[in-house]
């Protein structure tokens, strides 16, 4: 078998340049729009989520030591009792001291307020999904990986309808075996999440 070419790092910056310039549009046109709610865990409140995440791989190196840098755009939808149902679209850069990934994932999940506090509000969350990356990820992997993530933090209230967030992730990647347990190495990176929610 031939050994994966190196991504595009042209190709990846555009896609960046463009995801960066349509998030922002994106922003503008839900920050128009009049907040339903003071409260981003409130039932029948939309969201929308812009973040940025940084992890490093912290055990099962697998003979190597993978980083993963990304940006997550989403949505959150408020369900009641303090609880969110979430979606995520994240595309990641993935150092993995050789060949690294551009990799696009989609997410599904829910997040639960644990405790609030004035403007903030402290939380779990959780999440799975499937991603897709342009070489192996990790190195003796596939392409393809199943996601599954959780982890903590809080969201304080800037002002009307808008949230800044951050807290701790976990993510795990791995294939479930599709392609023989020689080729499914997983990938678990523990690390920050940060960046804003906005009320439409």
């Amino acid at each position: 078998m031939a050994p994966a070419s190196p991504p595009d790092q042209r190709g990846i910056r555009l896609t960046i340049l463009l995801f960066l310039a349509t998030t922002s549009l994106a922003a503008r046109t839900a920050s128009a729009q009049p907040a339903p709610s003071q409260d981003p865990f409130a039932r029948g409140g939309w969201h929308l989520e812009l973040a940025a995440q940084a992890l490093l791989e912290a055990w099962n190196y697998n003979n190597n030591h993978e980083e993963v840098y990304g940006v997550v755009p989403g949505i959150t939808y408020g369900l009641g009792k303090g609880i969110v149902l979430t979606a995520a679209g994240p595309f990641s850069y993935i150092s993995q001291r050789g060949t690294d990934a551009a990799q696009l994932a989609g997410t599904i999940g829910m997040r639960g307020r644990i405790r609030r506090w004035g403007a903030a509000s402290f939380f779990w969350d959780w999440a799975v999904g499937v991603s897709q990356a342009d070489t192996f990820v990790p190195p003796r992997g596939t392409r393809f990986n199943y996601v599954a993530q959780g982890g903590a933090g809080a969201t304080v209230r800037l002002r009307s309808g808008y949230y800044a967030l951050a807290g701790l992730r976990w993510i795990h990647y791995s294939n479930n075996s599709l392609a023989g347990r020689d080729r499914n190495p997983d990938l678990e990176a523990i690390g920050a999440h940060a960046g804003i929610l906005v009320a439409f």
